[in-house]
């Protein structure tokens, strides 16, 4: 119902969507209202709700493959290797990451045109499990597959540490360990891509380029992180111990003598320095982890494969009799 919010207030009130075209005191009983008095209003309150349906389902869909990760990949592999992240890494994955990604996911605007069909309203419907599944599927493939190559490598050395010969006032200690960088680096990208890669959805919001918002938070976490996993053991990374160790190891291992203080590492080896080319072994992988998630992100979930299937097998709608 379209009105002016004088004699119709009550059929503004009463209809499912009440719109006043008018800024009169009146159009206050209406659920919506513009000053713009044209028709085409109507058309922008589809663009803003639609844009804000299809942006909580894109939290929604973040947090989720989030707690996936957490709760799946990061605690079954500490408990099997047990190991931990460090105090560092969790205050970044949870203060850092999550919330500015969270934040800056709903700054998303609307889509310049309407689609030809609404967003989905179903939190367990095909779209949602197919595109949550098969990200955590992807994930779980690259972690596993992460495993797999560095038990592989010449300079890996297992964690022969029993969590009993650890002091669990300092239980950051349990990831002096190559396992624990593993996990810490290929989960870091996994949680940094959650935001990405629910970025798209240019059907109802506007092309994932123009939330500059996310863009800027997401280089500066993937230029971090990145800094991190390639550079030589530094402040940074000895700060989350991550590709460090103690001082006088990294001293034999030919770098720079630390100026900071470094907490002994509780390894027999005394670091978990990864060499340099295998740096950018573990680089690419979990680049192409991030690849993986998102060609399946724009092919399938919102790109030709879904077109395909929406053809095939439309969804059965409501049929009104007027």
């Amino acid at each position: 119902m379209c009105g002016d919010g004088g004699n119709d207030s009550l059929a503004l009130r009463a209809a499912h969507v009440g719109i006043a075209l008018s800024d009169a005191e009146a159009s206050i009983v209406s659920p919506f209202s513009s000053a713009d008095r044209s028709m085409m209003s109507c058309v922008e309150l589809l663009r803003q709700s639609r844009a804000g349906l299809a942006t909580s389902f894109a939290n929604f869909t973040a947090l989720i493959c989030y707690g996936q990760i957490m709760a799946g990949i990061v605690k079954m592999c500490t408990f099997y290797f047990a190991i931990s992240l460090t105090q560092n890494l969790w205050m970044l994955i949870d203060g850092g990451i999550a919330t500015g990604l969270m934040l800056t996911i709903s700054m998303s605007g609307p889509a310049e045109r309407l689609a030809p069909h609404r967003p989905t309203s179903r939190i367990l419907g095909p779209q949602m499990l197919a595109s949550v599944g098969g990200i955590v599927i992807i994930n779980w493939i690259f972690s596993v597959m992460s495993y797999v190559w560095l038990f592989q490598q010449d300079w890996f050395r297992c964690n022969e540490r029993s969590t009993a010969d650890v002091n669990m006032n300092k239980w950051w200690l349990l990831g002096d360990n190559y396992e624990s960088t593993i996990l810490s680096f290929v989960c870091l990208f996994q949680f940094i891509n959650n935001g990405f890669v629910v970025n798209y959805g240019y059907l109802y919001r506007a092309r994932w380029y123009k939330n500059y918002a996310l863009l800027v938070v997401w280089g500066f976490l993937m230029a971090f992180s990145s800094y991190m996993l390639l550079a030589d053991p530094n402040r940074v990374g000895c700060a989350f111990r991550l590709n460090c160790g103690t001082a006088s190891t990294l001293e034999k291992l030919g770098y720079k003598k630390p100026t900071w203080y470094i907490e002994p590492y509780i390894n027999p080896i005394e670091n978990n320095v990864i060499p340099k080319q295998s740096r950018y072994e573990l680089w690419g992988y979990c680049l192409g982890n991030m690849a993986a998630t998102n060609l399946w992100q724009v092919f399938v979930i919102n790109g030709p494969v879904r077109n395909l299937l929406r053809k095939k097998k439309p969804l059965r709608r409501l049929k009104v009799k007027l």
